[in-house]
């Protein structure tokens, strides 16, 4: 297993064709003030899949088993040499049942309107995958 390792993502709600974002704060080390996934780096021990729901613990103060967290892609992130695993969690969760621990913000974003948002270049690209793959058809 890699040392140190990047695992992230999103709450998708399939019903309204949403996901959840962090808009991050200009605080952030690494894209400041943008609209990203959840998540960051590895403590010792830990899994992908550990990692990331320990993050969405910190940064909205729910609980997600690992059972709940889909492998939606992982490679290098040649940026900043880090290896990036992307996750969601199918979700109906209301914006009010969840508690912001750290960032600017967070939203349900409709998939539809994510060119209204500055989404990192890595968020992007991970959100086409992710429609790509399960077969996600928007509607003008």
């Amino acid at each position: 297993m890699k040392e140190v390792f990047y695992s992230g993502g999103f709450l998708y709600n399939p019903k309204k064709q949403e996901v959840l974002l962090h808009h991050r704060d200009e605080h952030a080390a690494v894209n400041p003030n943008v609209w990203a996934f959840f998540g960051g780096t590895s403590e010792p021990g830990e899994t992908p899949k550990q990692c990331f729901c320990r993050e969405l613990k910190e940064e909205l103060s729910i609980d997600i088993t690992e059972e709940e967290a889909i492998p939606l892609t992982d490679y290098l992130n040649t940026e900043l040499n880090t290896y990036r695993n992307v996750f969601y969690v199918v979700s109906e969760l209301k914006k009010t049942d969840m508690k912001l621990g750290e960032g600017e913000d967070f939203d349900w974003v409709s998939l539809g309107g994510l060119d209204k948002y500055k989404l990192t270049e890595l968020t992007k690209r991970d959100l086409e995958l992710f429609m790509q793959k399960n077969n996600i058809k928007l509607h003008s």
